[in-house]
């Protein structure tokens, strides 16, 4: 399959969404242009770009986590308690395992077994099965925006029908699909796939609709350094843009050292402005949304619940608009509606104790920090459009083969798997292991020496082991075990 960052031509992408809605019955009633119009005509509050248009006046960041359950009832149940109890600004829709696989079949079921016996038997909601109307009709019943969230190998029907159902942000996010989705997906099908939901999107802002786009690069339990998972979001924000996005929000994963979290988030905004800028895409508005990245959450919930303070605080370190929580009752156990609201406001008090104040890291060590994730970020993204001959796309499934873009924690078995990350003796994450990236001397030699002065705290060599107990560590009660 050959794939390239040019905007798809309608008559070609029309084509497609013939092929696209004959996948499920339901999907018939999917009238594009009338979800145009259905979408001009809700309120501000409503639209998920505009609100984040409000959280950044006020300088506040809104939570937001999945919520989803089989049928429309107990999706509608579990919306409304959030939005009074847990006082929400935005509302999620995580989609369910069968259907991101495009099992309708077996989400069908599902949704039947669910009614029967009054408890959802999925884990999210079935949005293609529910179809446009089912979807429009609970979107309808809440008085906040609603994203779809989701991360699957073939997205664009649950799209189709999430969007015209009234949701207002989605992710069609091709290289973190590839990474994580399917073991043998090639990339160049999982971008082109992707690509549809991406001019899907931009065929609503044509007309007036905004959607707003959610890329992240890759998910990686914290342990890949950021500068690699951000140039592989960035290759996302480009190829948004040339289908027409024009709202787009950065998915940022803290690892919770706050030098290296809040430099990064700084340096990418800057980068995604400059290479879209570049681009001719002078036009898009970008977003930031943060959640500290974790393999596991602790148990003990108390210790849970600071991880949701921790998440508010990087929040407003890192100027984002959106705040990606999770529930003192992650670790143990599928999380209740009661859960969900208790941990929106946990978030909401601690956005509100921050909310005026100057917090501020040492200038000089965030500029260090930053100068030196930039230069990182540039040499691998600035290769990979120099693979692709300035085509983004091209240079993207060029770089995988090369491994120049790498994700140690891939299950496709098309990526390299060769560079790894790790822990310095405060909790940043360098490089263990560089594998093919095309980095200079004295990034090499600034990770070493890194490495090198938390071996010497250790007192002994760090390996793969240690990688492990990196990985662990939060949910054990600590950022950096030395």
């Amino acid at each position: 399959m050959q794939i390239s960052n040019k905007k798809l031509d309608e008559e070609e992408f029309l084509r497609e969404r013939q092929e696209v809605l004959a996948q499920w019955p339901a999907s018939k009633d999917v009238d594009l242009e009338e979800a145009v119009d259905f979408h001009r005509s809700l309120p501000p509050g409503k639209v998920l770009s505009k609100k984040l248009d409000v959280a950044r006046q006020k300088g506040e960041a809104y939570a937001i986590t999945g919520m989803g359950k089989a049928t429309l009832e107990q999706q509608l149940e579990i919306w409304q308690y959030v939005q009074e109890a847990g006082q929400a600004e935005i509302l999620g829709t995580s989609v369910d395992s069968f259907s991101r696989v495009l099992d309708f079949t077996a989400a069908e079921q599902g949704i039947r077994e669910s009614e029967k016996t009054g408890k959802s038997v999925l884990n999210g909601l079935p949005v293609v099965n529910h179809g446009v109307k089912g979807i429009r009709r609970i979107t309808q019943s809440v008085n906040l925006p609603v994203q779809l969230r989701y991360g699957a190998v073939d997205p664009r029907l649950i799209d189709e029908v999430g969007l015209a159902g009234g949701h207002t942000a989605t992710a069609p996010d091709g290289i973190y699909s590839f990474w994580n989705m399917n073991r043998k997906l090639p990339l160049e099908k999982s971008l082109r796939i992707h690509q549809y939901v991406m001019r899907l999107a931009g065929y609503y802002e044509e007309r007036g609709a905004p959607i707003l786009l959610s890329c992240q690069g890759m998910y990686d339990g914290g342990m890949v350094p950021p500068s690699l998972v951000s140039a592989a979001a960035l290759t996302q924000i480009l190829m948004y843009a040339e289908q027409g996005a024009k709202h787009i929000t950065f998915h940022y994963h803290l690892r919770g050292n706050l030098v290296q979290d809040v430099a990064h988030s700084r340096v990418v905004q800057k980068l995604a402005r400059e290479y879209l800028s570049r681009s001719g895409h002078t036009d898009v508005t970008l977003y930031v949304n943060v959640a500290l990245a974790l393999l596991r959450y602790p148990e003990e919930t108390g210790s849970a619940f600071a991880i949701i303070c921790a998440n508010s605080l990087g929040a407003k370190l890192c100027g984002a608009q959106m705040n990606d929580i999770r529930t003192p009752a992650e670790a143990v156990t599928i999380p209740t509606k009661e859960d969900i609201a208790t941990s929106f406001r946990c978030a909401k008090m601690m956005t509100a104790l921050l909310k005026g104040q100057k917090l501020e890291i040492d200038p000089g060590t965030l500029k260090t920090e930053g100068a030196r994730e930039e230069k990182e970020i540039r040499l691998i993204l600035d290769r990979v459009l120099e693979m692709g001959e300035g085509d983004v796309a091209v240079g993207a499934v060029r770089s995988v083969k090369a491994g120049i873009l790498d994700n140690p924690f891939s299950t496709n078995s098309a990526a390299a798997c060769k560079v790894l990350g790790i822990k310095d003796s405060e909790g940043a994450i360098r490089y263990l292991d560089t594998g093919n990236l095309p980095f200079t001397k004295d990034i090499l030699e600034f990770h070493r020496e890194k490495i090198r002065e938390r071996q010497k705290k250790r007192g002994q060599e760090l390996d793969y082991a240690t990688v492990i107990d990196d990985l662990m560590a939060i949910s054990k009660g600590f950022l950096v075990d030395n």
